[in-house]
């Protein structure tokens, strides 16, 4: 049997996990590449297509009709898993592969968004970074300075101050006028060593 590819891995691991045996795209894993890994796996006979039931995992769509990937018993083999394994050990087995990828890919200079520590600083050149850069000013800023420095919605401005706020940043809210408020920030994390 071919060599598995790390992506193979990885989809019949989390398939593997789950006791439906349904698999799931990784995070972060495009719609064509994950359309290539699953056909890889049902011509190898890895993975069997099935239709759909309410609250699946959906993996592609053919003839508008939902269609669901399972692990086969041979899925099972090839990634060295027990058909009586409990839960918890499909787990760990998971976890191991996953180290693995992740220090393949960290070797390869890819970074993995779980890699990123929390209270981070953005990274540089960024519209975050930007936010950062104008809540750093010691008088404050205006959310509509900030809507108008990064072009997105309120909404979208008023979300990125909460990330900041999950990642560290103790952003303050000044009243300045009625109906208008300052924001800036009181201090700032330490950027993430790599």
């Amino acid at each position: 049997m071919q060599k598995l590819t790390n992506n193979q891995l990885i989809v019949l691991s989390k398939a593997a996990a789950r006791d439906d045996g349904v698999a799931v795209a990784p995070y972060g894993m495009s719609k064509a590449a994950a359309a290539k890994v699953g056909s890889s796996l049902v011509a190898r006979k890895l993975l069997r297509e099935s239709r759909s039931k309410p609250r699946m995992p959906i993996w592609r769509e053919a003839e508008g009709k939902n269609i669901s990937l399972v692990i086969t018993r041979a899925g099972r083999d090839a990634i060295a898993i027990e058909e009586d394994t409990s839960p918890s050990d499909r787990i760990d087995l998971e976890a191991t592969r996953a180290s693995a990828v992740a220090k393949t890919q960290k070797a390869r200079g890819a970074v993995q968004p779980e890699e990123r520590s929390i209270g981070a600083a953005p990274r540089a050149g960024s519209k975050q970074a930007l936010i950062v850069d104008m809540l750093s000013k010691e008088g404050g800023v205006t959310i509509d300075a900030l809507i108008k420095a990064t072009g997105w919605l309120p909404h979208t401005t008023r979300a990125a101050l909460t990330g900041l706020r999950k990642r560290g940043f103790a952003v303050e809210r000044i009243p300045h006028a009625p109906g208008a408020s300052l924001y800036r920030v009181a201090n700032r994390p330490c950027p993430a060593r790599g």
